[in-house]
């Protein structure tokens, strides 16, 4: 048994592996690309719309609302632009070439897969500097595109799939700081680029700032400890900037003062004007034009409709969060939003995976993060993330008196993390039964396999309309849900 489970270990530690994950996820995300019916479920409609929109112009950002554009929001003070902006170039590109807008699509949605695919590389990375076996980054990683929404997500336009490759992105750069803090330097390229990363990645998608926030307060922390957060450490930044290439000096500078400079006239700009860095779309246009926009639209609806006598009860709402959250972590979901629910095998394993986590994450909470500051910041980023996911959800539950905006989409880029404290909190419990290691991650990946992991779930609860309007697209699809369906354990119980 313990050199069955060497064995296993010394696999999943192999290239071989990781070459085998990363091949999965491609071949889950354009499974869907080129099959999933456009608009997929997560608002691609809504994202293709502002890309061609920012098509029209050259500058990343409206000086004034368009005419037409009050489908999307307040556009022209929205501070989640850059996405769009940035992906007009190549659908400006696809537009010359060909006017099929299939084919916009799949070249757009091919971009986004590369997107969530070069994050997979940098989140392992990230794992890797926070402890992680290579094995255990393997496994975590391959149980994380075996999660369905997460092929799910990476196949569509969408601008979350950007904002998935920052996340690492921007932690790699602060361990790179907090490096050199170690040895009482101040590396003024990471610096630098870590402040243009999480600059720019605001104006991605605003659910960045809290991110921000505790990256920053932590590194100004680690400045203090290091005794750099004085004059001291201005030399020390002035000499590491003098030993960079003279390119690279003029590089780091431009893109730091360009992210300064339009996050400011986004962010402060908009406390200038509205007293708000993310005004109500009201506060920006009229309200007939903001009731044309889906989100405001619903919401003004609700809250229309709240009864009087309701009252927002947090722990009834903690409740309905967490499962919602799961929920569409696992469902299956149409063009026109027609949902269906996980499966049973890979729902009851997912639960008890993440009862598991939780449990070892509690038992082993001061080993795993105690002098150890790489884990302190992820530990922290996600405990802010998800604490500001949690009240902004619970405000808008309050307003409207209904649970809108639980989506499990939203937890994607921290869940590697939750993922790696869980694996490392289990593999020190069981650091002497290694063919147990072994066995339990074998049984999970092996479930998530079998019974719909990864684009599965939505092959095997589609339709022929869920797909493009494709006579070989749809058989194929059916032929694969007919030969699957047989194996699927608790068929009709869930």
């Amino acid at each position: 048994m313990l050199r069955a489970g060497r064995a296993a270990a010394g696999w999943f530690a192999s290239s071989m592996a990781w070459r085998l994950v990363l091949g999965l996820f491609l071949v889950e995300a354009l499974w869907l690309v080129f099959s999933a019916q456009y608009p997929m479920a997560f608002d691609e409609n809504y994202h293709f719309g502002l890309i061609q929109l920012h098509a029209r112009q050259w500058l990343p950002f409206f000086t004034a609302q368009p005419h037409d554009a009050s489908v999307f929001g307040a556009v022209v003070r929205d501070p989640s632009y850059l996405y769009h902006w940035l992906m007009s170039f190549p659908y400006r590109l696809i537009s010359g070439l060909t006017d099929s807008q299939t084919a916009q699509i799949i070249f757009l949605r091919l971009i986004n897969v590369a997107l969530f695919g070069s994050a997979l590389l940098l989140y392992r990375k990230v794992l890797r500097r926070i402890g992680v076996s290579a094995a255990l980054a393997t496994v975590l990683l391959a149980v994380f595109i075996l999660v369905p929404v997460v092929p799910f997500l990476a196949a569509h336009i969408n601008y979350d799939n950007l904002f998935v490759l920052v996340v690492p992105l921007a932690v790699l750069l602060a361990f790179r700081l907090m490096d050199s803090l170690r040895e009482k330097r101040v590396d003024a390229a990471a610096l630098l680029g870590l402040l243009a990363t999480v600059l720019l990645a605001c104006l991605i998608k605003y659910p960045f700032l809290p991110v921000m926030g505790v990256t920053g307060l932590f590194v100004l922390w680690q400045l203090w400890r290091a005794k750099l957060l004085s004059t001291l450490g201005l030399r020390e930044f002035a000499a590491s900037f003098g030993t960079l290439r003279r390119w690279k000096q003029v590089a780091l500078v431009a893109l730091s003062l360009v992210a300064v400079g339009l996050f400011a006239e986004r962010y402060i700009g908009n406390v200038v004007t509205y007293h708000n860095p993310l005004p109500a779309c009201d506060a920006v246009i009229s309200q007939n034009e903001c009731e044309r926009y889906g989100p405001y639209g619903r919401d003004h609806v609700y809250a229309q409709e709240k009864s009087t006598t309701f009252h927002a009860n947090v722990f009834s709402y903690l409740w309905q969060w967490v499962y919602g959250m799961w929920y569409r972590l696992f469902f299956a979901i149409s063009y026109d939003y027609t949902t269906r629910p996980p499966l049973l095998a890979i729902s009851v394993v997912s639960i008890a995976a993440a009862v598991l986590m939780v449990t070892g994450i509690v038992l082993r909470l001061r080993p795993l993060f105690a002098q150890k500051p790489y884990r302190q910041l992820v530990g922290w980023l996600v405990l802010g993330y998800g604490a500001v996911l949690f009240v902004d959800g619970f405000s808008a539950y309050k307003k409207t008196g209904q649970p809108v905006a639980i989506n499990g989409r939203y937890l994607i880029p921290f869940l590697p993390f939750l993922f790696a404290f869980g694996g490392i909190a289990w593999a020190q419990i069981l650091h002497r039964y290694q063919y147990w290691r072994a066995g339990i991650a074998g049984l999970v990946i092996g479930v998530f396999l079998l019974q719909g992991g990864g684009t599965m779930t939505f092959i095997i609860r589609s339709g022929d309309t869920w797909m493009w309007n494709n006579a070989t697209v749809r058989s194929v699809n059916r032929t694969v849900r007919s030969a699957a369906w047989p194996f699927i354990i608790g068929k009709g119980i869930y």
